[in-house]
C-alpha cells in the first residue's frame, strides 16, 4: 500500500530528529516550507505536524514556530512514575443553569458511567466563562465532549486547531467530523405510524425551534408520514416552539388550538414540550388521553407522574458513553469505524395515548 504523504513527512522529521539535525529546542521547517519540500498541500504537511505534537515529539510555539522537545527527558520522567497517565477528557456546557435537566443529566450519567471502566479523567467545562479561543488556548484538556450547541465557525475552529472532539447530538452537514446523535426523522416518523395504528389521522406535531438542527428532519418525516399514512396534511399540524421546554409547547399548542384546528392526537419533539401540550388542551376543555393522544420524546419525566406519557427514547445515557468511546478511539489512535453514528430510538408505550373511537 502506498504510504500517505502526511506519514512520508511524519517518518523523515522523526528519523532527522533521531538523527540529530534537528536538536531539543530546535525549530523545524514551517508546514509552508514542508508542503514546498514535499510537493504536498499545506493541510497535509499540517497534519504531519499535528500528528508529532499529539505523540509528543513536538510542540508549536505562537510566533516561533514548531519546536523539538527533549525526549530524553520525557523518558526519564515517565520512569520515575510507576502509574500511566490518564488521559484528561473535557465535557463542554453551555452554562451550569439547567445541569440538572434530566437530558444533560442522562448524557453524563452515560459519559461517567464508561469513564469507570475506560480509565481517564473527566474535567467539565462552561463556555458562559470562555471564547473558543481561550477555550482552545487553554489547552486543560486531551480531547473535549461538547453537549453545547456551538456555531458552526467555532466547531471548524477547533478541527482547524486539531482538538480532537466529538459532537453529543449535534452535527454540521458535509463536514468531516466525530458525532454521535439521535435520529430526529425516526423519531418522529415512528410515533406518527404508532398514532395512526390507533386510528388517528389529524395528528399534530410540536417541534422545537426553527433553527434547530431536529426541526427539518422532523418536518420530513411528518411530509412522509403524511404520503404513507394518509394524515391530515394541513399545514397548521406542524408548529415550532421556541424552546423544548413546557412553557414553549402549552404556547405553540394553545396558537395551534386557536387557529379552529383540532387534532386528535400531537407528538411532541420534547416532553416537557408534550407537558405543556396536554395543559393547553386542559384549558380548552380537551381531555388527554381521551380526547388527545400524546407523545413526546427523550424519556426525560418520571412514568409516574399523573399521566405516564408515551415517548421515543433515545436512550442518552447510551449516547454519551458512546461519545466517550469513540473520542477515547481518537486519543489512542484507534481506528474509528463511523465518524458519525446515529442513533435509533425507542418507543415506551405508557397511558397517554388511546385508540381512536370511530363514528359510524
Amino acid at each position: 500500500m502506498e504510504i500517505p504523504t502526511y506519514q512520508q513527512i511524519k517518518d523523515v522529521l522523526k528519523e532527522e530528529i533521531r538523527q540529530g539535525k534537528y536538536r531539543p529546542g530546535d525549530v523545524l521547517p514551517s508546514v509552508n516550507q514542508l508542503a514546498k519540500m514535499f510537493s504536498t498541500s499545506r493541510n497535509t504537511s499540517v497534519k504531519a505536524i499535528g500528528d508529532l505534537v499529539h505523540e509528543g515529539v513536538v510542540h508549536t510555539i505562537q510566533g516561533k514556530g514548531t519546536v523539538v522537545n527533549d525526549l530524553r527527558r520525557n523518558v526519564a520522567a515517565a520512569g520515575q512514575s510507576s502509574r500511566p497517565q490518564l488521559p484528561n477528557i473535557g465535557v463542554m456546557l453551555a452554562d451550569f443553569d439547567n445541569l440538572e435537566h434530566p437530558y444533560l443529566t442522562k448524557i453524563l450519567k452515560g459519559i461517567s458511567d464508561q469513564s469507570k471502566t475506560a480509565r481517564c479523567l473527566l474535567k467539565v467545562f462552561c463556555m458562559a466563562n470562555y471564547s473558543i479561543r481561550e477555550f482552545i488556548a487553554a489547552g486543560e484538556f486531551d480531547g473535549v465532549i461538547i453537549l453545547s450547541e456551538l456555531p458552526p465557525s467555532s466547531v471548524l475552529m477547533l478541527k482547524q486547531h486539531q482538538v480532537p472532539f466529538v459532537l453529543a447530538n449535534n452535527d454540521i452537514y458535509g463536514e468531516e467530523l466525530y458525532s454521535v446523535t439521535v435520529d430526529s426523522y425516526c423519531a418522529t416518523y415512528e410515533a406518527l405510524k404508532y398514532l395512526h395504528g390507533l386510528g388517528h389521522q389529524a395528528v399534530a406535531v410540536l417541534a422545537g425551534p426553527s433553527g434547530a438542527r431536529s426541526t427539518p428532519l422532523g418536518y420530513a418525516a411528518w411530509q412522509r408520514a403524511v404520503e404513507d399514512f394518509g394524515l391530515s396534511g394541513d399545514s397548521r399540524l406542524f408548529k415550532t416552539a421556541e424552546y423544548y421546554d413546557e412553557e414553549s409547547g402549552y404556547k405553540a399548542f394553545a396558537e395551534l388550538l386557536k387557529t379552529g384546528r383540532r387534532p386528535t392526537a400531537v407528538f411532541a419533539m420534547d416532553d416537557y414540550m408534550a407537558l405543556g401540550a396536554i395543559r393547553a388542551a386542559a384549558e380548552a376543555g380537551i381531555r388527554a388521553p381521551e380526547e388527545l393522544s400524546v407523545v413526546g420524546c427523550g424519556n426525560l419525566l418520571n412514568e409516574n407522574t399523573p399521566l405516564p406519557l408515551t415517548t421515543m427514547d433515545h436512550h442518552l445515557d447510551a449516547l454519551g458513553a458512546q461519545c466517550l468511546k469513540m473520542l477515547l478511539a481518537q486519543l489512542g489512535k484507534r481506528p474509528v469505524p463511523q465518524l458519525k453514528i446515529t442513533r435509533k430510538p425507542e418507543l415506551i408505550i405508557r397511558h397517554s395515548c388511546v385508540r381512536r373511537r370511530t363514528v359510524k
